[in-house]
C-alpha cells in the first residue's frame, strides 16, 4: 500500500522529469480492457435504517475511501442509458454461469436456448436474477460523474411504472431529473429497501449536453455483467455440497 504522502511525492517527480502524469493516465485507460465505473448502492439494515452508498473501488493509496456513504434518503440523478441484465451466479464465483444482455444471452455454457424457457428464470423458483442497470449522473456534487447502479427484482416495477408515466407524457428518461427514494420493506427472513422512482423537474441543457458524453464514454462496460453488478444479498445461489 502507498500514502497519501507517497502519491504526493512520485507526481511531483514525474513532473520534475519530464513524464506527462495526465497523458499517461490517458494511456493506461486505452489500454485497460475492462472498463467500470462507481457504484450507486444499497446499504440494507436490519434495523429498516437503509442508505445509498457508493462504491469507487480499490486503489493502491492506503487511507482513500472506497465507500462513500450518502446521508440524503431520495437520491437526484440524471439516468442517460439503461439495460435490461440477468445472471445466474453461483456464490464465490467470479464469474457467471450465464447470463444475458436484453434477453441476448452471452454466457459460454448457456443454461437454456432462451431466457423465456430457461427454469433457471422462472421467478421465486430459479437462481438466474433480473435487473435494470441504469447509468446515471448523480446530482449531488458540483463536478458529475458517471456512474452505475443496478437495480435488484423488487425495484424493477416501480423503474418499469416509471417509464411508462415518461411514455405517455412524450419525454424519454434522459429529459428529467430522476428520484430514487429508499422504501423500508419486511418479511419474515429478510429486511430490505425498495427502490421508489419519481422526478423533480427538467434537466438543464448544459447537462444534456453532458449526459450525451457520458453515454458516448460507456461503450465497453455495456459488453459484459461483471461481479459488481450482481453484489447485493441473494443476488447468488448458494452453492449445493
Amino acid at each position: 500500500m502507498l500514502t497519501k504522502a507517497d502519491k504526493e511525492k512520485i507526481l511531483e517527480e514525474l513532473g520534475q522529469t519530464a513524464w506527462d502524469v495526465d497523458q499517461e493516465l490517458v494511456s493506461l485507460s486505452t489500454r485497460i480492457k475492462k472498463q467500470d465505473l462507481p457504484r450507486l448502492r444499497i446499504d440494507h439494515q436490519k434495523e429498516g435504517k437503509h442508505r445509498f452508498f457508493i462504491d469507487s473501488g480499490e486503489s493502491y493509496i492506503r487511507g482513500s475511501q472506497q465507500y462513500d456513504y450518502l446521508k440524503v434518503k431520495t437520491l437526484k440523478a440524471i439516468v442517460f442509458d439503461e439495460q435490461q441484465i440477468r445472471a445466474f451466479w453461483l456464490e464465490d464465483d467470479n464469474h457467471p454461469q450465464c447470463y444475458a444482455i436484453e434477453d441476448e444471452i452471452l454466457g459460454t455454457i448457456p443454461v437454456s436456448a432462451s431466457c423465456e424457457q430457461c427454469p433457471e428464470s422462472i421467478p421465486g423458483f430459479g437462481a438466474c436474477k433480473p435487473k435494470v442497470r441504469l447509468f446515471v449522473l448523480p446530482l449531488f456534487k458540483k463536478v458529475m460523474q458517471p456512474m452505475v447502479m443496478s437495480l435488484s427484482p423488487t425495484s424493477i416495477k416501480p423503474w418499469r411504472e416509471h417509464q411508462l408515466k415518461l411514455q405517455r407524457s412524450g419525454l424519454p428518461p434522459v429529459a428529467v431529473i430522476t428520484t430514487f427514494t429508499l422504501e423500508d420493506c419486511a418479511n419474515d427472513n429478510f429486511r430490505w429497501a425498495r427502490v421508489q422512482v419519481g422526478i423533480r423537474g427538467i434537466v438543464s441543457k448544459a447537462n444534456l449536453l453532458v449526459a450525451k458524453q457520458a453515454q458516448q464514454s460507456i461503450g465497453r462496460i455495456k459488453t459484459r455483467v461483471i461481479l459488481k453488478d450482481f453484489c447485493e444479498a441473494g443476488d447468488r445461489a448458494e452453492k449445493s455440497d
